[in-house]
């Protein structure tokens, strides 16, 4: 499914201007060329600067299960799947460097992004869908905009941990850390070069919690900052208007 994504998504951006040259050598994932992982990460990060915020707490209400899934089906190409598999191959480019199955420099960095990109999507799949819906909790964040600074960061940190549950209360997040470690045990199965057992499954959790907190900063003070910028960018503009 995710290399499905990604082709469709390859397909729009267009063909590189030489296909010769960035074609990238033979190998266990050489289905990813670098000008497409550039053209995908352009793309997703328009997406997340211009799209909609995330939905408010106090306008929580549960989802159902069909509402659970079409859910995972909108998060499989939503900004947020694409920049962690960006955050994700970046981190093992430079952290992880061990697997020979890679190539080096920017073709390894796409190869990683592909294979991350993968984990990312099964991870969607069973955080985002199956586990919430098996366990009752929501897999969404929401912002809370009407906490003091300090306590709004740490809530949207405290959020990989805790969700809402569809009774309404509030239970520990299960649905993200059963769902990072299933889908890094299954990559694990298919990745050539890859570390079986539970050392590299805990590492995807614990690097995922980590991740996800400081998207979740993202998301919550970014729609702030960003109506800050366009504000000021606005009266740059008037000011300049005037002068000429």
């Amino acid at each position: 499914m995710a290399q499905e994504t990604v082709s469709k998504e390859a397909k729009e951006a267009g063909p590189p201007k030489d296909a010769s040259a960035t074609q990238p050598s033979s190998g266990a994932f050489g289905f990813m060329r670098p000008e497409n992982v550039r053209t995908l990460v352009k793309h997703q990060l328009k997406k997340a600067i211009d799209g909609k915020p995330y939905p408010l707490l106090q306008n929580w209400e549960p989802l159902t299960t069909r509402q659970k899934f079409h859910f995972f089906l909108a998060h499989t190409y939503s900004p947020n799947t694409f920049l962690g598999a960006g955050i994700d191959a970046l981190k093992f480019s430079t952290l992880g460097g061990g697997n020979p199955e890679y190539e080096s420099g920017i073709v390894g960095f796409g190869q990683r992004y592909g294979i991350n990109l993968a984990t990312s999507e099964t991870n969607v799949f069973f955080g985002k869908f199956l586990f919430p819906a098996v366990l009752k909790q929501d897999p969404r964040y929401f912002r809370n905009p009407e906490l003091p600074f300090f306590k709004r960061a740490l809530y949207s940190i405290s959020r990989v941990l805790i969700t809402q549950a569809d009774s309404g209360h509030q239970t520990f997040n299960a649905s993200q850390i059963l769902g990072a470690a299933s889908s890094q045990a299954i990559a694990d199965l298919y990745v050539p070069g890859e570390r079986q057992g539970f050392d590299p499954v805990w590492g995807r959790v614990a690097f995922d919690l980590v991740r996800d907190a400081g998207l979740n900063m993202v998301h919550e003070f970014w729609p702030d900052i960003h109506r800050g910028l366009l504000h000021r960018f606005k009266f740059i503009r008037n000011a300049s208007s005037r002068l000429d």
